[in-house]
């Protein structure tokens, strides 16, 4: 971390590392990137013998030579990923008092007061109608910069983003609470809410000068990943809640704070 950041983000509550190099990485690394690579290195190896013994040196040479730029192409992939593998084997977020150290792609500190939300997500895995179990995935979105993700490469991911929501929606919600009782827009993301009606975006664009009244609602909430939203007289639109920032701010200040 920066020199200061003990100094200027107080006293550190707990680390997060990223998981450590281990058996995993032979099945999820090793194996696929070897396989990568050997299987077009051998089959080329096969050509070029079986074109050395039945037509000469030039088919064999014009038979193999795609198949071994395939294994070299397989190799620096392999190689790249087992870099970053490596890498990110030494990355950490850390939790202070007053906000976030995190070593990533680089070293930085963001103060509580620094981030705008955190949005979620949570994805089932299955095999042949097997329930595997489950991925999260978490993202950070400062006040000014580009979002910053969260894998679940990160040991115990959960927990940190349930201490990351406790430590941040108490700083937010008098704010957003404020702005929607003077009548302000609010946005979420994909959708926007007002005291008399909310917008949802369309073309990357807010039609907030009709916003949907509150009354034509019939359903809204959280439903497999998606925030389902149902109008009497329309279909439901799903929303990922991955691209929502501070989806239970949002279902709160609904339920406190509009004109239905």
């Amino acid at each position: 971390m920066p020199p200061d950041s003990k100094k200027t983000l107080g006293r550190p509550i707990q680390v997060f590392r990223y998981r450590p190099l281990g058996r995993r990485d032979i099945f999820t690394l090793i194996i696929p990137g070897s396989l990568s690579v050997l299987a077009p290195l051998l089959y080329g190896f096969w050509r070029l013998r079986q074109g050395l013994l039945n037509y000469g040196p030039v088919a064999a040479g014009y038979w193999s030579r795609p198949w071994y730029i395939l294994a070299v192409v397989a190799a620096l992939v392999f190689i790249y990923a087992a870099i970053a593998r490596i890498q990110s084997a030494g990355h950490f977020v850390i939790v202070y008092e007053g906000g976030l150290g995190l070593k990533l792609k680089r070293r930085h500190a963001l103060r509580w007061e620094e981030m705008a939300g955190v949005s979620t997500e949570t994805t089932g895995y299955h095999f042949l109608g097997i329930p595997l179990g489950q991925g999260y995935q978490g993202m950070l979105h400062p006040n000014t910069g580009k979002p910053i993700r969260l894998t679940n490469a990160i040991q115990d991911l959960p927990e940190l983003l349930t201490l990351l929501k406790a430590r941040l929606y108490p700083r937010l919600m008098p704010h957003l609470k404020a702005n929607l009782e003077s009548g302000q827009w609010i946005y979420f993301g994909p959708i926007a809410i007002r005291r008399d009606g909310f917008a949802l975006r369309k073309r990357g664009k807010f039609p907030t000068s009709q916003p949907v009244p509150w009354s034509r609602l019939r359903r809204l909430d959280v439903t497999s990943g998606y925030l389902v939203v149902e109008l009497s007289d329309q279909p439901h639109r799903k929303l990922p809640v991955s691209q929502i920032p501070n989806v239970e701010l949002l279902l709160q200040l609904i339920q406190l704070g509009v004109n239905t």
